[in-house]
């Protein structure tokens, strides 16, 4: 077996995950971190770890007991930024130009699924080369950026929407059921929300931030 590319890396965070084969093999070559409860995610995909990082809050007891040899990173709870932001910050550190962000859609906790979609929109204005993708296995989130075209590889049929995190200038979408021409979407519109993606679906900006979010057929996949 090859080694791990070194600059792709898969995030393991503690929200939902349905471990479809298409999750499986978007995983498969990368450099896994898991950030605390997130190593649930490890045991079911199959991977280990090449490190466990957080301050350990949240983590199964028998999870610790199956994960022993995974080298960890230990910090204070009392720290100011989530396990999974310090887990893409070690990623950064150590030269990823692609994230991979598994459980970080849906589950209980919809603001920890909000600060992962807001996060990867602020790598996105800060780190314009920087590819970064969200997946529940379910559903799949993308940042959309300015003068970028995104042209996600979702199968016909797949629905979709676009949320706005600022106001959104220039927005053009090919490829979709209901096609947009150079449009101007206020901030908080919901004219963007439950398209439908059709063969050569592309995406793009001229000014503002946003992310493509898609919710899979599961009755499509597999497992």
């Amino acid at each position: 077996m090859s080694d791990p590319a070194p600059t792709r890396f898969a995030i393991l965070l503690d929200g939902a995950l349905h471990p479809t084969e298409r999750l499986r093999a978007q995983v498969k070559g990368r450099r896994i971190l898991a950030a605390d409860g997130g190593i649930r995610n490890a045991e079911r995909l199959g991977v280990t770890p090449e490190l466990w990082l957080g301050d350990f809050d949240s983590a199964d007891p028998t999870l610790e007991d199956r994960f022993s040899g995974v080298a960890r990173d230990n910090h204070s709870p009392d720290k100011a930024v989530s396990d999974g932001e310090i887990a893409i910050r070690h990623a950064l550190e150590l030269g990823a130009c692609d994230l991979l962000l598994v459980g970080a859609l849906g589950g209980p906790r919809s603001d920890h699924a909000f600060f992962n979609l807001a996060g990867a929109v602020d790598l996105a204005r800060r780190i314009p080369e920087l590819d970064i993708l969200l997946s529940s296995g379910d559903e799949e989130a993308i940042p959309v950026r300015p003068k970028k075209k995104l042209r996600p590889d979702w199968p016909d049929g797949t629905i979709f929407s676009v949320m706005s995190f600022d106001t959104m200038v220039g927005l053009t979408v090919r490829g979709a059921k209901w096609p947009l021409d150079d449009v101007h979407v206020p901030f908080g519109s919901t004219w963007t929300l439950s398209n439908v993606a059709k063969e050569g679906l592309e995406i793009h900006l001229t000014r503002g931030y946003a992310v493509a979010i898609c919710q899979f057929d599961k009755s499509r996949q597999a497992m």
